[in-house]
C-alpha cells in the first residue's frame, strides 16, 4: 500500500451539506498546506468538541486529508488564546481510532513516551525506547501485528499521522523548539477486538448463551456492567441481550450490505426484515451494534474521564477526533448515537451529582453544530462528521459533456488501445475542470444521485434519516495514476495567454501567427464538423438551450469561443454591440437576437442605425465567411450587422465606423491572443 500523498498532487473536493457547496477552491491552490483544509477547521470545525471522520480504511488519499486536518487543529489549539483559557493545564487533541482495540491502550500510550504507561510490561518499555522516529513507528508495527495480531489492519499508509502525534508529545518531554506550534495529540485505541463481533454473531444462538458473552464484554471493560448508570444504553431488550439500535440504523447496514438504495421515494419497505425477526441479517446487525456500542462506551468514557479529572471540574478545551470506518458513523447513526445515549444515561442516573452535571454539559455540547463562544467551560461546542466518497461514483462521464465526448471516441475495433487513450484524456479532463473550473466540478458532483442522495435528499426515502450522510464529504479522485503535478497548473496557467512576448517583434509574430491560424480556420468553414460536440461544449460552458437552438446547426459547429461573454454583457433591445474577434459569426448573431437587430429593417442603405452588431476579426476569410452566413439568415447586412477585418491595436487606422458609437463590447477568447492588451482595452472604452 502507498503512503499518503500530498493533497494537492490529486483532485478532490470538500461538500459542505448545509450549503451544497464546497469548502473552498482547491484547484486554485498550489501552497503545500491545502487551504481547503485550513478553512475547514479554522472557520468550520475548531469550535467542535468531537468531530468523528468516516474513512475507508488505508486509502493513501483521505488518510493525507486525515493527517492534515489533524494538523490544522493541533495547531489551532495550541494558540495563546486557548491556553490562556485553559487554566489547569494546555488543551489536548485525543485521536480515538479503530485500528487499535482498547486493549492495545498501553502499547500506544508506550509508543509516545506516555509517563508511567509501560507498568510491568518490561517488553513494551523496552521496544519503543527508540529515539528515531522510523525505527519507534516500525517497533509499534511489530508490536500490533505480533504481540496482539486481532485487529489487522495495515498502519503503514497512516505513518506520517502516527509520528505526527507520537512527535506533539516526544518533542514537548524534550523541549524542543521553545512555545509549542501544536498542542499534545494522544492516541487512544477505540474499538473492541473485533474477533468478539464474529463471537456473537456465531456463537451465540440464544438468551443464555447471549447473556454469558455480555457478562464477559462487561468484565473485560468493553461495556458498561450492570448496575451502572450507562448500563441502561447497552440494550434495546434486557430479557432478550439485544443491543439497542434504531430502525433507521438496521435499514442503513442492511443497505450496506445489499446495495438497496434508501434516497429514492420510490423506494418501498418491503423486503425488509422487523426488527424483532432473528436472522442471519439481524445477527450480523447486532455484530455491526456490538462495535458501535463498545466505541460509544470509550468514547463517552473518555470524555467524562477528562473533563472531570481530579475529581473536579475542570476547564481543560481537550477535543476527539474519532476515525473508523465510514459505516460506523455515516448519518450520525451508529457510533455517534451511543456516544449520545450513554452521556445520556450516566446524566439520568449517575449517583454522582458532579458526574451527572459533566455528563449533562457533555452531552449539550456534542449535540448542536459548532458553535464559537466567548468562554466555554465544555473546551468546544458541538460535532462534525466527515464522510468520504470516491470521485468515481459521481459517475462524471455520464455528465461533463466533455467525458460523454471522449466516451464517443471509443470503437469497437483496437477496444483496448482506445480504452486506454479514453482513460488517459478523462484523466486529462478531470484535472482540467479541477484546477481550471472547481465551482464547476462541485456542480457536477452535486448532480449526481450517489452523491446527491445522502448528503442532500438524506430524508427522501424510505429511511428517512435525520442527518446528512455527513456535514462535510470528502470527495476524492482514487485513481493511483492520475497525479497532478507542475506541468498541468503550468499549462493550465498558460492555456489562457499563450503569447506574453513585449518586445515588437514579438508582438508582431504573435499577432501574424494568430491571423495566419485563423485564415485556415476561415478557409475549411463551410465544411460541416460534428453538431453534437459543438452543443455539448456550448451547453458546458453556459450557454442555454435557446442560444444553441437559435444558432443552429447550419452555425453551430463552428464555435470557436472559450465561455459565454453573453451572460456578462446583458445585451438590452435597442443597443449597438462591438464583438471583438467575432471569428465566424456566432457570438455576433445571438447578439443580434439580444439587442434585437434581427427584427429590425433598415433606415437606409448607407448608414448603420441601432440596433445594430459589428463583428472585428483579423482572418479575411472569417470575415468573408461571417458576413456570407449573416445574409443567408435573413439580417439586414451591412445596415443592422457587419463585419470587418480589423486590429483593435489600431482602430483609429483601421476601423471604418465612428468611435462612441457603441453601447457594449463583447469578447470571446479573442484577448488573450491581443499581444498589447493596455492598448486594446483603451480603444475599446474609446468605441
Amino acid at each position: 500500500m502507498a503512503g499518503e500523498i500530498d493533497m494537492n498532487r490529486f483532485v478532490h473536493r470538500i461538500l459542505k451539506s448545509s450549503t451544497a457547496s464546497s469548502i473552498a477552491c482547491l484547484g486554485k491552490s498550489t501552497s503545500h498546506n491545502a487551504p481547503a483544509v485550513q478553512q475547514l477547521v479554522q472557520q468550520e470545525t475548531q469550535h467542535a468538541k468531537i468531530l468523528y471522520f468516516g474513512e475507508f480504511h488505508s486509502e493513501p488519499r483521505i488518510i493525507s486529508f486525515q493527517t492534515e486536518l489533524t494538523k490544522c487543529w493541533a495547531k489551532c489549539l495550541a494558540s495563546p488564546k486557548l491556553l490562556t483559557q485553559a487554566h489547569d493545564r494546555p488543551p489536548r487533541l485525543h485521536l480515538i481510532m479503530e485500528h487499535f482495540s482498547v486493549d492495545m491502550q498501553s502499547m500506544l500510550d508506550q509508543y509516545q513516551h506516555q509517563p508511567g504507561a509501560a507498568g510491568d510490561d518490561s517488553h513494551h518499555r523496552q521496544s519503543f525506547s527508540s529515539e528515531n522516529e522510523d525505527e519507534a513507528f516500525e517497533e509499534l508495527v511489530g508490536a500490533y501485528k505480533n504481540d496482539f495480531g486481532t485487529e489487522g489492519h495495515d498502519l503503514r499508509p497512516y505513518r506520517n499521522l502516527l509520528q505526527f502525534c507520537r512527535q506533539t508529545i516526544t518533542r514537548k518531554q524534550r523541549g524542543d523548539g521553545g512555545e509549542q506550534a501544536f498542542c499534545e495529540v494522544h492516541i487512544h485505541g477505540g474499538f473492541i477486538p473485533r474477533y468478539h463481533a464474529a463471537r456473537l454473531n456465531k456463537e451465540c444462538p440464544d438468551i443464555e448463551s447471549k447473556k454469558t458473552f455480555f457478562e464477559e464484554m462487561t468484565k473485560r471493560g468493553y461495556l458498561p456492567k450492570e448496575g451502572d448508570a450507562m448500563y441502561h444504553a447497552l440494550f434495546g431488550d434486557n430479557s432478550s441481550f439485544e443491543l439497542r439500535g434504531t430502525p433507521e440504523h438496521r435499514l442503513l447496514i442492511q443497505s450496506l450490505m445489499s446495495g438497496t438504495d434508501l434516497y429514492s421515494p420510490s423506494e418501498v419497505e418491503a423486503g425488509h426484515e422487523s426488527v424483532e425477526e432473528e436472522s442471519p441479517s439481524s445477527r450480523l446487525y447486532q455484530a455491526q451494534l456490538l462495535k458501535d456500542h463498545a466505541m460509544g462506551y470509550r468514547i463517552a468514557s473518555l470524555m467524562l474521564d477528562h473533563y472531570q479529572s481530579d475529581d473536579k471540574l475542570t476547564l481543560a478545551s481537550d477535543r476527539y477526533i474519532v476515525i473508523t470506518g465510514y459505516g460506523h458513523v455515516k448519518h450520525c447513526l451508529g457510533v455517534p448515537d451511543c456516544v449520545k445515549g450513554y452521556l445520556r444515561q450516566e446524566a439520568l442516573l449517575h449517583p454522582d451529582n458532579q458526574r451527572r452535571a459533566a455528563a449533562l454539559d457533555l452531552l449539550l455540547s456534542i449535540s448542536r453544530p459548532p458553535l464559537a463562544t466567548e468562554s466555554n467551560k465544555f473546551g468546544g461546542n458541538g460535532s462534525v462528521l466527515v464522510g468520504c466518497q470516491m470521485m468515481y461514483e459521481a459517475y462524471l462521464e455520464d455528465s461533463y459533456p466533455p467525458m460523454i465526448e471522449a466516451a464517443k471516441g471509443v470503437s469497437d475495433d483496437d477496444v483496448d488501445d482506445d480504452d486506454d487513450a479514453a482513460a488517459r484524456l478523462k484523466q486529462e479532463l478531470l484535472k482540467d475542470i479541477f484546477i481550471q473550473h472547481p465551482e464547476r466540478l462541485d456542480e457536477y458532483i452535486l448532480q449526481s444521485q450517489e452523491v446527491s442522495g445522502p448528503l442532500l435528499n438524506f430524508s427522501n426515502g424510505v429511511a428517512g434519516f435525520e442527518h446528512p450522510c455527513a456535514d462535510y464529504l470528502f470527495v476524492y479522485d482514487e485513481d493511483e495514476d492520475n497525479i497532478i503535478d507542475q506541468a498541468d497548473v503550468v499549462k493550465a496557467s498558460q492555456a489562457k495567454c499563450p503569447f506574453d512576448s513585449r518586445t515588437n517583434s514579438g508582438m508582431k509574430d504573435a499577432k501574424n501567427e494568430t491571423a495566419e491560424a485563423y485564415e485556415r480556420v476561415g478557409a475549411t468553414a463551410g465544411t460541416k464538423g460534428n453538431v453534437a460536440r459543438a452543443q455539448a461544449i456550448m451547453t458546458q460552458i453556459g450557454y442555454s438551450d435557446d442560444d444553441i437552438s437559435y444558432v443552429g446547426d447550419d452555425d453551430i459547429y463552428n464555435f470557436q469561443g472559450v465561455a459565454n461573454p453573453h451572460s456578462v454583457a446583458k445585451i438590452q433591445p435597442g443597443e449597438a454591440v462591438l464583438d471583438i474577434g467575432s471569428g465566424l459569426g456566432i457570438d455576433s448573431f445571438l447578439a443580434m437576437r439580444d439587442c434585437g437587430a434581427d427584427k429590425h429593417q433598415p433606415t437606409s442603405e448607407d448608414e448603420l442605425s441601432a440596433p445594430f452588431v459589428v463583428g472585428v476579426d483579423l482572418a479575411e476569410s472569417e470575415v468573408k465567411h461571417a458576413t456570407k452566413r449573416a445574409s443567408q439568415r435573413g439580417y439586414s447586412v451591412p445596415q443592422r450587422i457587419q463585419f470587418i477585418r480589423g486590429d483593435i491595436e489600431k482602430i483609429d487606422e483601421t476601423f471604418p465606423i465612428p468611435l462612441g458609437k457603441f453601447d457594449v463590447c463583447i469578447s470571446n477568447g479573442a484577448f488573450c491572443l491581443v499581444p498589447d492588451k493596455y492598448k486594446a482595452f483603451g480603444n475599446v472604452f474609446r468605441a
